[in-house]
């Protein structure tokens, strides 16, 4: 059996149209978890660029057994290692408590659950769609809308996020190629 690696940017840029496909097709729990999986693995390759070239990277970031290999501990290292930003790192977070909101629950849940709607709204990666303007609050909103609502702030969120974080490390491995 093969060691399990982070997969290469490259390999990333390549799945990103199928992520997108599945945030917006598949069922909610899919969406959650495969757009927080994505996450994880992005946070595995920014993290693998910083490291030097080891085995020991690997066995560390394996998100099977790994010391760093779990959701929240690649965004803890991330953040304190400066690769990401504070916004980035506190919407991490608020992916990873909806991951686990999904996760946990035995029952069917959906971005209808005002738990899950408050989560997302307190995302702030979506917001640039925003342009700075101040949100419309819809009084009259039904359920289904208010799910929608709550399914595209996270969608956005994880494409909005996981762009960042693709581009910052990328940066990063140009300046590390440039120093070598």
């Amino acid at each position: 059996m093969k060691d399990w690696q982070p997969l290469k940017f490259e390999e990333l840029s390549e799945d990103t149209q199928q992520v997108l496909n599945i945030l917006n097709q598949e069922s909610d729990l899919a969406c959650v978890l495969i757009g927080a999986s994505y996450l994880a693995e992005l946070l595995a390759s920014t993290l693998k660029v910083a490291f030097i070239e080891t085995r020991i990277s690997q066995k560390i970031l394996n998100p099977q057994n790994g010391a760093i290999g779990g959701f929240v501990t690649r965004a803890d290292l991330a953040y304190c290692l400066g690769l990401i930003k504070k916004k980035a790192y506190n919407d991490l977070l608020k992916i990873a408590e909806i991951r686990n909101l999904f996760a946990h629950k035995h029952l069917k849940l959906d971005f209808g659950e005002a738990n899950v709607r408050k989560a997302c709204n307190e995302l702030q990666s979506w917001r640039l769609i925003l342009l700075g303007e101040e949100e419309e609050l819809e009084i009259e909103a039904t359920i289904e809308q208010m799910r929608v609502k709550a399914r595209n702030q996270f969608n956005l969120s994880v494409v909005f996020l996981g762009t960042r974080i693709h581009l910052d490390a990328l940066s990063k491995l140009e300046r590390k190629k440039r120093m070598e």
